[in-house]
């Protein structure tokens, strides 16, 4: 068996083990497992907590890096509103909101 197909199963056991914990103890998963929390406010503004790092800007497609995948904003007249380490804002006319895993 090679090295990557190893260290892929070990890090599979371990977020099915992270996961079972944060389940049986109730935890919000976005926390727990720093997983990406997306809100959007009709199709107008889009909050993006957790996010990791942002990869393409343009008025008409955003892309986030983000721990579940790059997450893909198209649109109109967007712009990068409130921007933090932890949180980004997206506004415009929001078209649409795709996981690229």
């Amino acid at each position: 068996m090679s090295v990557k197909k190893k260290k892929r199963e070990k890090d599979t056991k371990n977020n099915n083990l992270k996961k079972n914990i944060v389940g049986a103890l109730e935890l919000p998963k976005a926390v727990a497992l720093n997983l990406p929390l997306v809100s959007l406010v009709g199709h107008e503004e889009l909050n993006v907590e957790n996010y990791k790092g942002i990869i393409e800007y343009t008025d008409e497609r955003i892309r986030l890096k983000t721990t579940a995948g790059i997450l893909k904003v198209e649109g109109r007249k967007m712009l990068l509103g409130q921007i933090t380490s932890e949180s980004v804002c997206v506004t415009g006319t929001i078209l649409k909101v795709e996981f690229m895993v």
